[in-house]
């Protein structure tokens, strides 16, 4: 719901900075900023640096706000992206751990080439040196190793019965 939200909501503060920068294009009575070389106007109180407002362009500002809102907005579920995607990590290392004994160096191999049938092949290059060898531990790629399953957690006040 956040990123619905999030969605619809950046277009449409961009195009209502648009349409004011556009309709500020098309107006000439409408403040102009000083030119570099235009003198300081009288009234305002000499800026000595310790002013609350930092004078920065509002558009920036706005931006700045709605980045971090957005942010804040986002965080739990972006840390909770950030945990999945490290077990899913966890869960490919012994397998590039695998791919990185049985390739050398990436280098020595040409661009993957589609075929017709739709495979993909990956040539070892003619200057290359010889590929290692491929050691017997590796395990065997064409029958899957089971993965222990997550068993269920047991109620210990539900009732059992045989089957």
């Amino acid at each position: 719901m956040q990123l619905r939200r999030l969605t619809l909501a950046v277009p449409l503060v961009l195009a209502v900075f648009a349409g004011q920068s556009a309709h500020a294009q098309d107006t000439p009575d409408m403040w102009q900023p000083p030119m570099q070389g235009d003198e300081a106007p009288r009234n305002t109180p000499p800026n000595d640096g310790t002013s609350q407002d930092d004078g920065g362009d509002p558009i920036e500002r706005g931006m700045g706000s709605l980045l971090e809102e957005l942010l804040r907005d986002m965080g739990p579920e972006l840390d909770q992206l950030g945990q999945d995607m490290s077990g899913a990590f966890e869960n490919l290392t012994p397998m590039l751990k695998d791919l990185r004994v049985q390739i050398d160096d990436l280098r020595n191999y040409q661009a993957p080439e589609r075929l017709e049938n739709g495979d993909i092949i990956i040539r070892r290059k003619a200057e290359a040196p010889p590929p290692p060898p491929i050691d017997e531990n590796l395990p065997d790629s064409d029958i899957p190793e089971p993965r222990p399953s997550p068993g269920l957690p047991v109620d210990p006040d539900a009732p059992e019965f045989e089957l």
